[in-house]
C-alpha cells in the first residue's frame, strides 16, 4: 500500500508472509531449549534456515514495495522458492523434534495467531487507503473492502475451527493455512482492481 491511496496486493502478501515468519522464528527460537541434545543441532540448523529466509524475505519487500505493480514475474518466483523453504523449513524442525507434538501443536496457535493479525493489518491499510479516494468511485472500492473483510473472516473461522480439532498434524495446518491465505490473496487482488479502476 502506499500513500497515494493505491494497492499492492503482491507487497501485502509479503509483508503478511513476513509477519508469520517472525511469528514462527520467535516460536521455534524460545522452544529450541526443549529439543533433545542429538536432535537439537538439526532443530538449530532448521531455525538458522528459517532465520535466512526471513532475512531473504525482509529484504525483498524493502526492495519491492515501491514497484508494486511492477514486480517482475521472475522476482514472484524467488519469493514463492523462499516461502517454500521456509515451509520446508518447518517440516526439518519438526523432524529433528520428533515427538514434541505439544510443541507442534503450540506452533500451530502461534501460525494462526499471525495470519489472523497480518490479516487484520492488511483490511486496516486497505480500508484507510479506500477513505481517500473521491466519493464518485469510492462504491466498488467500499465493495471490495467489504469482500475483502468477509473473506478474512471466513479464512480465520475455518482455522479456529482446525484449531480447535487439536489433533491435525502440520500437513493438515499447513494445507488449511494455504487454502485460506489463497482465499484472502484472492479478494486482495480484487480490492487492487478496484483501487485502480477507481484512481
Amino acid at each position: 500500500m502506499t500513500d497515494q491511496s493505491h494497492l499492492h496486493s503482491y507487497i501485502e502478501r509479503a509483508k503478511n508472509r513476513l509477519d508469520e515468519i517472525d511469528a514462527s522464528v520467535a516460536h521455534f527460537e524460545a522452544r529450541a531449549q526443549e529439543v533433545q541434545s542429538e536432535a537439537r543441532t538439526k532443530a538449530d540448523a532448521a531455525i538458522a534456515r528459517m532465520k535466512a529466509n526471513r532475512e531473504a524475505y525482509r529484504a525483498w519487500v524493502a526492495e519491492n514495495q515501491e514497484i508494486g505493480d511492477r514486480i517482475t514475474d521472475e522476482a514472484r518466483k524467488e519469493m514463492e522458492a523462499e516461502w517454500a523453504a521456509f515451509e520446508d523449513n518447518i517440516m526439518a524442525y519438526f523432524d529433528a523434534a520428533a515427538g514434541m507434538y505439544e510443541q507442534d501443536k503450540a506452533y500451530f496457535q502461534v501460525r494462526i495467531a499471525a495470519l489472523k493479525d497480518a490479516w487484520e493489518k492488511t483490511v486496516e491499510r486497505v480500508r484507510a487507503a479506500a477513505k481517500t479516494l473521491q466519493v464518485s468511485s469510492r462504491e466498488e472500492v467500499d465493495a471490495a473492502v467489504a469482500k475483502l473483510e468477509e473473506s478474512a473472516d471466513r479464512a480465520n473461522e475455518k482455522l479456529k475451527e482446525l484449531n480447535k480439532a487439536g489433533s491435525a498434524s502440520w500437513a493438515a495446518v499447513r494445507e488449511a493455512l494455504t487454502t485460506s491465505r489463497t482465499a484472502f490473496d484472492k479478494a486482495l487482488d480484487e480490492a487492487q482492481k478496484a483501487f485502480k479502476k477507481a484512481v
